[in-house]
């Protein structure tokens, strides 16, 4: 049997598990968001400058026309949007992918008992660690330039 400071550490790390990988998934998907988003409005202004740069014929009104289209589709926002809810649902999907370990030690923590418990705030704790030594301290990681 568990005891109750164990059971309270244990929802607690899970608890700390769980939103820190949340936390990065959402920081993620917003990041993904905004590169989507910009990726997605500068390739359609680029085809909307292209295509409004060229005539089929010598004509001041086919000129005309052809600027004031130019004009409604490069103000669009219909491509922003997609861009940034395509970016954000991948960006957020790929930040819980990226922790999904810590995910499921946080799980572990909060939803089961006795040792599987203890085994996933240990879990979780060890990640966090690890996570620490690496990027804090660089050990295990390859240097980029050699």
């Amino acid at each position: 049997m568990i005891s109750t400071p164990a059971k309270i550490i244990c929802r607690t790390i899970g608890t700390a598990g769980m939103g820190m990988s949340l936390a990065n998934a959402f920081q993620t998907g917003k990041y993904f968001s905004k590169t989507m988003e910009e990726d997605i409005q500068a390739e359609h202004l680029e085809n909307v400058y292209y295509s409004s740069r060229t005539l089929s014929d010598v004509n001041y009104n086919a000129n005309m026309l052809r600027e004031k289209g130019f004009e409604l589709r490069s103000k669009n926002p219909l491509y922003a949007i997609y861009g940034k809810i395509k970016g954000g649902i991948g960006g957020f999907l790929y930040g819980l992918g990226c922790t999904l370990p810590g995910i499921a030690c946080s799980a572990l923590a909060l939803l089961c008992k006795n040792w599987v418990a203890k085994a996933g705030a240990i879990g979780v704790a060890a990640g966090v660690l690890l996570t620490f030594v690496k990027e804090g301290f660089g050990l295990g990681k390859t240097n980029p330039m050699k």
